[in-house]
């Protein structure tokens, strides 16, 4: 019976204009962000290739080089691919950079990766797959679910179908089922066209399915007060607005105020008032020994090593005094994180919008992986290169075609899945008890 009054709701649903508008905007918003999100995965795939490339060519050149030029001027770029689903996700990746420059004397963890963008962009934001599965997703939940019964009953018509040996549990889920398949098909199909298959994949479908039954319980649980169908769809808003749009904006606010981050000037600052000394120390003793060999010619081998060792000294007490630098910001992230972990559970939005950067790649933990894969490479690359800098060697084609190379290993699937998996779970049963709470709302419901 249920199956039956489902394909009835489907075939009215589908006969109505409005209803079949929104369902194209909505396709096509879809497709949109997922063409919009293979582009640009396409443009960082050709960029990582490129740099990849140049790298090579690199290590292709000059037959004999002096190794504090491989090891510290050209140094390695560190790049990390685009993930399987960042078509489907913008996330951090247009926060945290895709490359470090790694060279024997350090790391350069502070490049941001800054790149030019269009000022709309930079203003609104990019158009990706997970803005609409997180905003307008739920939206529409709301706009074909807010009158499920209310005109029906004000007509009179309900009690004319319940007259027949039907009951309103099974009436009321025929037009969830219905309703539900008219907007989840679509979100999960859609993007799926355009990435491959994988447990990522599995676990994004999963999330939006979860996330989706979330909003349809609370559609469910407002239309069992027996409101008319003005007032469902204007306390549906206010709970859309609340949710998506006020709740995360509160929560960040008071992240923010509670866990203030340091600005970057201000990093700059003591960046440079702690680096100041270490470095204007390490500069006079450079420049007293360039002033005592004006030439190169009269350095020798014996030189040059001593100059390589003062650089050496100077480098080591640089990174030394930034560290703490950025070791606070390093502490006040952290912080905020795990504030931000018990005050995202007012929101499902926030909620789902953890799971499904995680499941495209795209979240701040890959990216924190790749810059702890870069510095355990930074710490072979300096084993490798600095004693032959010390040592002002001249490195042969074999020797550098033996030095390191990096080569990002993303966590594996299964890792990420159990990462994600309590949210998912937690969203999947908060969306099964707010649907069972709604038909049981329904036992009370006036005709």
């Amino acid at each position: 019976m249920v199956g039956f009054l489902a394909r009835h709701e489907w075939t009215l649903l589908n006969a109505s204009a409005v209803v079949r508008l929104v369902m194209v905007v909505f396709a096509i918003a879809i497709l949109a962000a997922t063409l919009l999100g293979v582009a640009r995965v396409a443009r960082d795939r050709q960029t990582f290739d490129a740099f990849t490339a140049r790298a090579a060519q690199h290590r292709a050149g000059p037959i004999a080089v002096r190794a504090d030029v491989v090891g510290n001027e050209k140094g390695w770029l560190a790049l990390v691919p685009p993930a399987p689903l960042a078509a489907l996700a913008v996330g951090q990746s247009d926060v945290y950079p895709s490359y470090v420059k790694v060279t024997a004397r350090n790391l350069d963890a502070l490049v941001t990766g800054d790149q030019v963008e269009h000022p709309l962009a930079v203003a609104s934001g990019h158009l990706d797959v997970a803005f609409v599965a997180l905003f307008l997703y739920p939206l529409l939940i709301f706009a074909v679910s807010f009158d499920l019964t209310a005109t029906e009953r004000d007509r009179g018509t309900l009690r004319m179908v319940l007259a027949q040996p039907v009951r309103l549990h099974d009436v009321v889920a025929g037009k969830m089922i219905a309703r539900w398949l008219l907007l989840a098909v679509p979100m999960v199909a859609l993007p799926a066209l355009f990435v491959a298959w994988s447990i990522p994949l599995m676990a994004w479908t999963l999330a939006v399915l979860a996330y989706g039954l979330v909003w349809h319980g609370i559609a469910l649980i407002v239309n069992a007060r027996g409101w008319a169908a003005p007032a469902n769809a204007l306390v549906l808003a206010g709970i859309w607005l609340l949710l998506a749009i006020v709740g995360p904006a509160t929560v960040n606010l008071l992240i923010a105020v509670r866990y203030p981050m340091p600005s970057r000037v201000e990093a700059a600052v003591q960046a440079r008032a702690a680096t100041a000394d270490a470095t204007l120390q390490g500069s006079r003793q450079l420049g007293q020994f360039l002033q005592d060999h004006p030439t190169s010619a009269n350095v020798g081998r014996d030189g040059l090593r001593q100059f390589a060792l003062l650089q050496a000294a100077r480098d080591s007490q640089i990174a030394d005094r930034l560290e703490w630098v950025e070791a606070a910001f390093d502490a006040q992230v952290q912080r905020q994180r795990r504030l931000a972990g018990w005050l995202s559970l007012v929101s499902p939005t926030m909620v789902a919008q953890e799971v499904l950067l995680e499941a495209s790649g795209t979240s701040a933990t890959r990216f924190e992986h790749f810059r702890s894969a870069a510095g355990e490479f930074q710490r072979e690359w300096q084993n490798y290169f600095e004693p032959r800098i010390l040592d002002a060697a001249t490195l042969s084609a074999n020797e550098i075609a033996d030095a390191p190379v990096f080569a990002y290993t993303p966590q594996e699937a299964s890792i990420v899945f159990a990462r994600i998996a309590p949210a998912l779970t937690g969203m999947s049963i908060v969306g099964a008890v707010l649907l069972l709470t709604g038909f049981r709302a329904y036992q009370r419901y006036a005709l």
